[in-house]
Formats: structure tokens, sequence, C-alpha cells
């Protein structure tokens, strides 16, 4: 389908509704619109139809970066630094500037906070080396989940951000990030439906467009049946 420039509509014909401090699952295979959805709420790209609204106000060039400021994102891919744990879940150029009790904090609800206590030489000081080669990508991920939680946002979208965790820790990350759900909203991208059984909604995306929207219970027949003829 191309729009009135010509160009590919990647996305047609999707209205919702995302209420505050809810939990939401986007789901779908490939080409479905899940990552260009996720562009368009996090203002790095533009609806060349229809507008982003948030509270009744539309976001805009002139008011993105501000919108910015309120979410949380944690990507697939998670940069870290050669620097220390303290310095890659703040991301602060400037040390002197970390609140560290957040940085504790977020750490602990990412369930990465046993983990340096316990089994790194100088905890939070450590230095984890470039790109986190000491870590595992599990451990490389939660640092990006509590990275994403440091500045308390007040929309987290995780991005298939638990897809290299084993399914214990898949499982202790997503309980944490469920307790969070009466203060943040919460996005989430994902294959495996079985980490989203808490959402309020999931949204199922075909080809752009929304396909159908219910609880996991109303949807999972529906997902199976789509994933296997796809």
């Amino acid at each position: 389908m191309l729009n009135r420039n010509g160009h590919i509509k990647t996305i047609e014909n999707l209205n919702l509704n995302i209420p505050a401090r809810s939990k939401i699952a986007f789901v779908g295979t490939t080409g479905s619109g899940k990552t260009t959805l996720i562009d368009i709420i996090l203002g790095l790209i533009e609806a060349q139809d229809g507008t982003l609204n948030v509270d009744g106000q539309i976001i805009s060039k002139n008011n993105v970066r501000s919108w910015q400021r309120t979410i949380g994102y944690v990507p697939q891919q998670i940069f870290l630094a050669d620097d220390t744990i303290f310095a890659n879940i703040a991301f602060s150029k400037k040390y002197e500037n970390i609140n560290r009790d957040a940085v504790i904090k977020a750490s602990k609800i990412a369930n990465l906070d046993n983990f340096i206590m316990n089994e790194l030489p100088q905890k939070y000081e450590t230095i984890i080396g470039e790109r986190g080669v000491r870590l595992s990508g599990g451990q490389r991920q939660r640092i990006g989940i509590a990275r994403a939680l440091y500045h308390n946002p007040q929309l987290l979208i995780l991005d298939e951000a638990t897809s290299s965790l084993d399914n214990h820790t898949e499982k202790l990350v997503m309980d944490a990030i469920n307790n969070l759900s009466n203060e943040t909203t919460i996005i989430i991208i994902a294959h495996r439906l079985n980490t989203i059984k808490n959402c309020e909604k999931i949204v199922l995306m075909e080809k752009g467009r929304i396909k159908k929207i219910g609880t996991y219970d109303e949807i999972i027949e529906d997902y199976n049946n789509f994933k296997n003829s796809t």
C-alpha cells in the first residue's frame, strides 16, 4: 500500500489508545510493523499520516525532546562502555553526578544487584571491559534494563529486552517489571508470548495492521495459528 507521496506504508489504519500506567504488549512476525510503531512512539520517526498524542498533546518537532526525556528504552542490543557498573547504568560522563542509590534501586528491579554484590570483585565499581566483554548476554541485557529504570521513567519500552535471558532469569526480570505497573506505563515487544501473560492488553500485528487485541487467553490461539501459517 502506498501513501500520497508514493512511499510504501509500513503501518496503516492503526488507531490505538494506551492508558497511563497500563501494561501493553505488541507481538507479530518480522515485518508486521512493531519496530516502526515503537520508533514513532519514541519520536525517532514522524508519522506521515496521523499523529502521536500524549495526554491530549500532539508530539511534534517542537516538543519531542521533552517527550523523550520521560521514556526509558531497552533495545535488543545494549551499548556498554569500558567503565564501571555505576557509570554504565547511570550513563553519565561526570562520575560525581551519578546517583548511586538510584543505580542500586534500578539494579534490584532488574534482578542484577545480587550478581554485582556477590560475584564482581569491586561490586558496582567493577570495570566491565569494552562492550561488556566480561559479562554474559543476560547480564548485559539486565544492565540495559537497569539503565532504562535509572531515571524513573513515566514510560518504559522493552524491545525484545529479555530475548537473551534464560527462562529463569527472564521470569525474575519480568516479575520485577510487572511490579512497576502501578506507577509506570509499560510497552513490551516480544516473540515469546509466555513472557507477557500479565499484560492487560496484547496487540497482534500483521503487515502494519492490528489483527487482534485481547488478553493473553484471548490472543494465544490466534497467535499460534498465525505463527504456524507464516
